[in-house]
């Protein structure tokens, strides 16, 4: 009815009126959320960094660039308690980018100086498992002597160039500064030790062909005399045969009279 009607539509009013600010606070919460969150990263990343200036990261930047960042560290740490207090969550973002600018480059020399010496084992372990393959090819052990003359031949060439690119670069690193940029980084010493992997491994692990063993041959006739008549006749046994030779010899001997 018209009054039903009405009746809903002002209970739905009314519902509305309250979802609505209900929303607006839930959406106010998560913006201020995100926007003190921004902020703390800026201040985190702050005295995160200038710590490590001073500790880890004190030889993989020089001077003058370890005093520009300290300062602009301090400007910030300022301008958070200052001006920067109450900041719409993009400034936070700007300043945060803005100083790892400075910084990133710094913590990605200390990274690859953690972790290329990891990938420069793992490269010189693949070399000598290769090395020793060939070299048991050549001298003709029989777990390598299927593989094909040429292809290993491949390998070896390719072990060797890789061999001179792995020293070449390992001793032009050693002479460089850790403040500046690497010679080279990790994730080049990981894709040549990819490319050596791909190269040899189908090489050296291919298996060995497989020998036919040589079929049975169909089990032997039993032993003993094979009889050739198609149908024999029986043999009279041994007994029978005695009987036999018995029988005949009396009928043969001559009768005697008797007085």
């Amino acid at each position: 009815s018209a009054t039903e009607l009405e009746t809903f539509s002002t209970v739905s009013s009314i519902h509305c009126e309250i979802l609505v600010p209900q929303g607006k606070m839930i959406m106010q919460d998560k913006l201020e959320k995100e926007r003190n969150d921004a902020n703390n990263y800026v201040e985190e990343y702050v005295y995160e960094m200038r710590d490590k200036l001073h500790g880890i990261f004190e030889k993989f930047v020089n001077e003058s660039d370890r005093d520009a960042l300290s300062l602009k560290l301090e400007d910030t740490e300022v301008w958070l308690y200052e001006d920067g207090e109450d900041q719409p969550k993009q400034v936070y973002i700007d300043k945060l980018v803005e100083l790892k600018r400075l910084g990133q480059p710094i913590q990605e020399r200390y990274t690859e100086f953690e972790e290329r010496p990891k990938a420069f084992d793992e490269l010189g372990r693949l070399l000598q498992q290769y090395m020793k393959i060939v070299e048991a090819y050549k001298t003709k052990e029989e777990q390598y002597d299927h593989l094909d003359e040429a292809e290993v031949q491949k390998v070896d060439r390719m072990v060797n160039d890789v061999m001179i690119w792995m020293n070449s670069k390992m001793n032009q690193q050693n002479k460089q500064s850790l403040a500046v940029e690497p010679v080279v980084k990790t994730t080049e010493i990981q894709a040549k030790a990819q490319e050596l992997f791909s190269a040899c491994n189908p090489v050296v692990t291919k298996p060995k062909p497989k020998v036919d063993l040589p079929k049975e041959e169909n089990p032997s006739e039993p032993n003993g005399p094979v009889n050739t008549q198609e149908n024999p006749e029986a043999q009279p046994s041994g007994t029978e045969q005695v009987a036999a030779d018995s029988a005949d010899a009396t009928e043969a001997k001559p009768d005697m009279d008797l007085d």
